[in-house]
């Protein structure tokens, strides 16, 4: 129970059963971390009421905004965010802080165990996502690429349910987990052949920056925070910020922290999924009597570095990305990359002993395989 005179601490969600969810676990941490009691407060927002694609409906902000609005009026003291959905740039008299991330990798959910190298030549298969459609053609461009909206079951109805007009549909394997749904996965996508959202499978916790004047709630934040998630995401994030990518450029970053580094891989593809541009770079964490803004810093920098390497390679002619690196020297340093295409892929390794090499061979030929001429699974 809360401290007597205490007021509940409200915690605002919007009102999907996904979003339900991932707020009461943080709901439920926060209680035990503060003492008090936790409510959801419910805030539709116009990701919830506008109906077209997410581009078209204004970007990923359209599940924020209203949150937003919602923390700094007042409404509610802690709004909970998939962190994907949430803007790069930083909001005014706003902090996020970022529990532990589910696993960021996308999943296949087709009826019979199918997975993306079995399906039949021609298969229908529903994304709402131009990344993952993009690197689902890259490796198979038979594939019919639907473009599906909706929650979490009206889109497993699309491949599973008794109706199904699909014969599979790509989700995101953090949202499933949360919902007791894995039951419904018939491959977990390996980061190689299809790279994440940057921020997929982590949530924000986001609140009135000057609410941390309140010890108790700045402590409980603080140990909500997770380090390497924090680290992970704000590379990603860094990333996408310095392309400029919006949510409809097919973009892909996945970053761990990995043995005292940060390990970023990302993609850029063509919408078509005819070519793609892939780098990747590590940078050491600073550890010892170093500060959390020089861990982060160095994070943000790393980021990007693979972005400006992407971009000194040509990402901006694949996908809708500001036009130039940095300026001399974009492209140098700890990053190495690869560009892949119908054609066998070329590779350039980069010479800095840090560079982080390419994907496993295996990885590669199982790519090589899927491409146009390869396996196909066998013909309906």
């Amino acid at each position: 129970m809360s401290p007597a005179g205490t007021p509940p601490l409200r915690v605002g969600t919007r009102g999907s059963a996904l979003a339900t969810t991932q707020s009461g676990h943080v709901a439920r941490r926060l209680e035990e971390l503060t003492g008090r009691d936790v409510e959801l407060v419910r805030v539709r927002t116009d990701g919830d009421v506008l109906t077209g694609s997410l581009a078209q409906m204004g970007g990923t902000g359209v599940f924020v905004t209203a949150l937003r609005e919602a923390l700094l009026d007042g409404r509610c003291d802690v709004a909970v965010h998939s962190l994907k959905d949430l803007p790069t740039e930083p909001a005014p008299g706003l902090t996020v802080v970022t529990p532990e991330r589910e696993n960021p990798r996308d999943v296949l959910c087709a009826r019979g165990g199918l997975t993306i190298t079995t399906l039949p030549r021609g298969a229908r298969v529903g994304t709402g996502s131009p990344r993952r459609a993009a690197q689902l053609r890259s490796v198979r461009p038979d594939l019919d690429v639907v473009d599906i909206r909706g929650n979490v079951d009206t889109r497993l109805a699309r491949a599973l349910g008794p109706d199904a007009d699909l014969d599979a549909v790509v989700l995101a394997y953090a949202g499933l987990a949360r919902l007791g749904r894995l039951d419904a996965v018939s491959e977990v996508v390996d980061t190689a052949i299809m790279a994440p959202a940057a921020g997929q499978g982590a949530l924000a916790v986001e609140v009135r920056t000057a609410s941390l004047d309140d010890p108790v709630l700045a402590r409980a934040l603080h140990d909500l925070d997770h380090e390497p998630t924090r680290l992970a995401v704000l590379a990603e994030r860094s990333l996408l910020a310095r392309l400029e990518a919006g949510c409809a450029a097919p973009v892909g970053a996945h970053a761990l922290v990995e043995d005292g580094e940060v390990v970023l891989t990302a993609v850029v593809a063509r919408v078509d999924g005819v070519e793609q541009l892939t780098h990747s770079g590590r940078t050491t964490v600073p550890v010892g009597a170093s500060s959390q803004d020089a861990r982060d810093d160095a994070a943000r920098a790393l980021g990007a570095r693979v972005a400006d390497a992407l971009l000194a390679d040509g990402a901006a002619r694949l996908a809708p990305l500001r036009e130039t690196g940095s300026g001399p020297g974009a492209g140098a340093g700890s990053e190495s990359g690869t560009v892949t295409g119908t054609a066998p892929a070329t590779t350039r390794q980069a010479t800095d002993a840090d560079a982080v090499p390419s994907p496993d061979r295996a990885v590669e030929t199982a790519r090589e395989q899927l491409r146009d001429g390869g396996y196909r699974g066998e013909a309906e």
